[in-house]
């Protein structure tokens, strides 16, 4: 191996500059994804506690999950979130957040559909 390489796969060689560089590739969006779960979680607990809820989860939709599944545009973000009322009863539903083109008038939340299954 030439000098300065630390391992090799196949044609590719990395060195310790290269490493670095994916290292902190890596740590970006990992800090990414961590502030964005953040934003998303603040958003919802204020939802919920306009609605006078307790936010107990919540997860994001895959493509075939939840209101306007198979249809929705990247522009909408949808959850599935479970609540608990004053009386303790746990309650699931979805949340739409935005519209198939992108902007929404007021509130940006679209949609709230509410199901006592357990999806």
């Amino acid at each position: 191996m030439p000098e300065g390489t630390l391992f090799q796969i196949g044609n590719l060689k990395f060195d310790s500059r290269l490493l670095s560089i994916y290292a902190a590739v890596a740590a970006v969006m990992i800090l990414a994804l961590i502030l964005a779960q953040m934003y998303w979680k603040r958003r919802l607990t204020k939802w919920a506690e306009s609605q006078h809820l307790q936010l107990v989860s919540f997860r994001g939709a895959w493509f075939f999950e939840g209101p306007s599944a198979w249809t929705r545009s990247r522009n909408q973000h949808v959850f599935r979130v479970v609540t608990r009322d004053r009386d303790g009863l746990t309650r699931y539903c979805w949340i739409v957040f935005g519209t198939f083109w992108g902007f929404t008038w007021g509130e940006p939340i679209t949609q709230v559909e509410w199901s006592d299954a357990d999806d």
